[in-house]
């Protein structure tokens, strides 16, 4: 990765915990993508399963893999969230919310390298999610 080129996209984040060097974000953000796909790839192949006609002892393992299939999920978003936020660091985006252009906090960011949204619009998101999922 060409320092120079990293550091020119980050120009933008000010004062942020992360603008030492242009390589420094990119680098956080390449350790958490290598832990979670570590983790990913621990966990081993999943098979999805039939529920249907288990005996009580069985549903216990159906709810165990349910839990794996769930995390496994999980781990899958926060790869993409994490490759997303390298394209916008590519792209000079980085910092800003996709939603609406405002500059993410430094505090958030100092969080969650990959988040891609500012608090408000976060907030938005969410009560989108759960009204959703009523």
């Amino acid at each position: 990765m060409d320092d120079g080129l990293l550091l020119r996209t980050v120009e933008a984040l000010g004062d942020s915990p992360f603008a030492g060097t242009g390589n420094e974000i990119w680098d956080l953000l390449e350790s958490e993508k290598e832990v979670a796909a570590e983790e990913l790839l621990a966990e081993g192949p999943l098979c999805h399963s039939e529920a249907g006609g288990l005996r009580e002892h069985e549903a216990s393992e159906t709810n165990v893999r349910e839990i794996e299939w769930r995390h496994r999920g999980q781990l899958e978003t926060r790869l993409r969230d994490i490759s997303d936020a390298q394209d916008r660091l590519m792209d000079g985006a980085y910092g800003k919310c996709i939603d609406c252009g405002k500059q993410i906090d430094r505090r958030r960011l100092a969080a969650d390298p990959a988040v891609a949204l500012c608090i408000e619009c976060q907030n938005i998101a969410d009560g989108e999610q759960k009204f959703r999922t009523l």
